[in-house]
């Protein structure tokens, strides 16, 4: 398939513009417009219909850019991996996460691992799910930390867990459900949810419990963010079902949790390319996020009871010399 199309097409939906995409791409605008019919062709998909000189992009170009936007951003990155080959050093690291996980758990690893290793230059990266699958085969990570499973098509990922955190119920401390020790999908069936948006996996684990009990959840507002969430059961705008380590990133006063019945659990892990062994910061970094677990767990039986570690995969010894 033809990369310069597939750029142009990225350009043109992006812009808006067929004549600001061939600009930045240094075409003419019939050679734009050649470009666009070639992809067409080789796709067999009509991806704009055209009225007036101007291109509005189909259900079916809108379906095609959703599903290959990760890829096409890839390209994109090609000058950053470039420019990290040639400036990687043993003194940086390099972190991929997502917001939820990033500000409960990741922060306060990397201010422990700052302080123990004040020389190393560390950057972080904040992706969606989807960017961090799109892009951590793409991208010069050392260490990735998310909710697993995380695959890419082209790359084979290794996926090690962490730890598993328990699915509460974040409600207002006066919330009519907040003396309950545990509450069920039957409790939480008439309250105003808040959730994520449709085809989020964590969207989908939320529906797959209370379509488990056969209840249609009620969706007052759904948000991209599980920070957001938090923020709005805060502010008395509904209930949302979240973990404990993603609500560390807000003030929890004036907000209860409460596990959920029958119990839920997601699991949590950090993932790297395969074949490419963890460099020494990497691993240092891994031993603050297991330490800053152990504190979260030490804090309050709460806690305690929502955080189980997973053990370390035993480090493979050297055989006899």
């Amino acid at each position: 398939m033809n990369i310069r199309a597939l750029r142009l097409f990225r350009l043109v939906v992006t812009t808006g513009s067929l004549a600001a995409a061939a600009e930045t791409m240094s075409l003419s605008a019939p050679a734009a417009s050649r470009l666009i019919s070639l992809l067409e062709a080789e796709t067999k998909l009509r991806l704009f219909t055209r009225a007036r000189r101007r291109l509005t992009l189909t259900r079916q170009g809108g379906v095609f850019y959703q599903e290959a936007e990760h890829i096409l951003a890839g390209f994109d990155e090609i000058p950053r991996i470039v420019a990290d080959i040639r400036s990687r050093s043993p003194g940086q690291l390099r972190l991929v996460t997502a917001p939820r996980i990033g500000q409960g758990l990741v922060s306060p690893a990397l201010a422990l691992f700052r302080r123990e290793h004040p020389d190393i230059r560390v950057s972080v990266d904040m992706q969606s799910r989807f960017g961090i699958e799109g892009r951590v085969g793409t991208r010069l990570y050392d260490l990735g930390i998310i909710s697993l499973p995380v695959s890419h098509p082209l790359v084979e990922i290794e996926n090690k867990p962490l730890f598993r955190v328990r699915v509460e119920a974040m409600l207002p401390e006066k919330h009519r459900l907040a003396a309950k020790p545990m509450v069920t999908a039957q409790d939480l069936a008439t309250e105003p949810l808040l959730g994520l948006w449709p085809g989020q996996r964590w969207r989908q684990q939320v529906d797959d419990f209370f379509g488990s009990d056969g209840v249609r959840p009620q969706y007052a507002v759904e948000t991209r963010s599980s920070l957001m969430a938090c923020q709005l059961v805060r502010d008395s705008a509904g209930v949302a079902l979240l973990d404990r380590i993603c609500a560390q990133a807000i003030d929890l006063r004036g907000i209860v949790m409460r596990p959920l019945e029958p119990e839920r659990w997601l699991l949590f892990g950090y993932v790297f390319q395969a074949r490419q062994p963890l460099g020494a910061n990497a691993v240092a970094f891994l031993d603050c996020v297991r330490r800053v677990l152990k504190q979260f767990r030490a804090a309050s039986p709460e806690h305690a009871a929502s955080v189980m570690m997973v053990p370390p995969e035993p480090r493979s010894q050297p055989g006899p010399q």
